[in-house]
């Protein structure tokens, strides 16, 4: 058998084994009492949110990958993802804005803090949208003020991250766990943390297949 056929098997059979895995998430989640209200909007339009500058670093805390590829299909699988949202530092890789581009994100990149856009953009979008479910990915209680303005409109806000990290003024709403979502994927090699703390360096998996 020659090598580009054993490749293609072996890439065919780990995409099938993915495949799989994140199903096996959603259905984890679906089961999960602390997900019910969660689902009660399966199936609805909802937008997506995420704070990368966030994000990211609290993963180089905790020494792990976050497949955003993966979270994507998982909340296009729950939802109907009507649209999803990108907000980092301008320090970011232009592959890894490129990737972002390709998975169908709108990416704003900003030198400075991008609460502020990412606030204002959110109210925007959220209310010119028919749309059910609000996530937002961040661990910032300065967001709390936002939700409060969505679900004054009827749209409720679900905050996506590490449990242990998000603020407290976050926790009496919807929370999704990356722990409890396991996108911190059993695909991903072992890596070595870096001792750079620049954003180019937090540890990223990107998939576009």
């Amino acid at each position: 058998m020659s090598t580009i056929i054993k490749i293609t098997i072996q890439r065919a059979f780990l995409m099938q084994d993915k495949e799989a895995y994140i199903n096996s998430i959603i259905e984890t989640l679906q089961q999960n009492p602390s997900y019910t209200r969660h689902l009660e909007y399966k199936g609805k339009n909802a937008l997506m949110f995420l704070d990368l500058s966030n994000i990211l670093c609290r993963a180089y805390d905790y020494s792990v990958w976050i497949d955003i590829g993966d979270l994507v299909y998982i909340f296009s699988t729950l939802y109907n993802l009507k649209g999803h949202y990108a907000y980092t530092s301008t320090n970011l890789s232009t592959g890894m804005i490129n990737f972002l581009y390709n998975t169908g994100f709108v990416v704003f990149q900003s030198p400075f803090d991008s609460d502020a856009i990412m606030g204002y953009t959110i109210c925007n979008v959220a209310g010119e949208a028919d749309v059910d479910l609000v996530i937002i990915g961040t661990h910032d209680g300065g967001f709390r003020g936002i939700s409060d303005q969505l679900a004054q409109r009827g749209i409720p806000v679900a905050f996506l991250g590490f449990r242990e990290m998000f603020s407290s003024f976050l926790r009496s709403g919807l929370l999704f766990c990356f722990e409890d979502m396991d996108v911190l994927s059993s695909f991903r090699e072992a890596q070595v943390p870096s001792t750079d703390l620049g954003i180019n360096n937090v540890k990223l998996q990107i998939r576009s297949e």
